[in-house]
């Protein structure tokens, strides 16, 4: 009867099914953790990427105002061309056309041309740039949209973290019921091996003062 006893009590504990799916939960957490942790990475690098992005359109767009500046500043200049300067400049731009002494009729209307490509090549500068902006901004988006996926897989990954840290925790409370359960079969157990026990010496003692 007590080998029976102690046999039961070797039997009390943790299941190898229940140790394994808590083992499995865990490894599963173990899992996501690591993977918001990648994903944390990732995100840190994007953003130091954007703020890259944000330092290169903050000089572009200085760029655009230094050639505003530069495109203001030489139209001012050619007021106050004389008419070998006119020429120089126009000669320097068309070689192929040389330009020798114009009429001094045609001295305003180089002057006003002489305008006219100067805004055109502030123009073609700025257009450039602005190109680039886009191509800046862009990328940015695209950055964004990345980090935003990212944040959108970390809460993914929590939620699952929460379900199965729930699902432990109701398994460790059925678990612990059940160790209760069976604790107080072997008590009830215990009391009715000591109960026949006694009977037992009882009627030992009854059978030995009878003879």
């Amino acid at each position: 009867m007590l080998w029976l006893a102690f046999d039961k009590v070797t039997n009390i504990g943790l299941s190898s099914e229940f140790k394994a799916k808590q083992d499995s939960l865990v490894a599963a957490v173990d899992s996501l953790v690591k993977d918001n942790h990648q994903k944390d990475l990732h995100i840190g690098a994007l953003e130091h990427a954007d703020f890259d992005l944000r330092n290169e359109l903050e000089n572009a767009k200085g760029k655009v105002t230094i050639i505003t500046k530069w495109v203001d500043s030489s139209k001012g200049k050619v007021d106050t061309w004389n008419e070998k300067e006119l020429v120089s400049s126009f000669n320097q731009r068309y070689p192929a056309d040389t330009i020798t002494n114009p009429l001094p009729v045609a001295q305003p209307v180089l002057a006003s041309a002489a305008k006219d490509l100067i805004e055109l090549e502030g123009a073609k500068q700025t257009l450039e740039v602005k190109d680039s902006i886009i191509s800046l901004n862009e990328k940015r988006i695209v950055g964004k949209d990345s980090v935003i996926s990212l944040y959108i897989g970390k809460e993914s990954n929590y939620k699952n973290i929460m379900t199965n840290q729930e699902t432990q925790i109701k398994d460790w409370k059925d678990q612990y019921k059940n160790l209760q359960l069976q604790n107080a079969k072997l008590k009830a157990k215990s009391k009715l091996t000591k109960i026949g026990a006694g009977i037992v010496a009882g009627g030992l003692a009854f059978l030995l003062l009878a003879k």
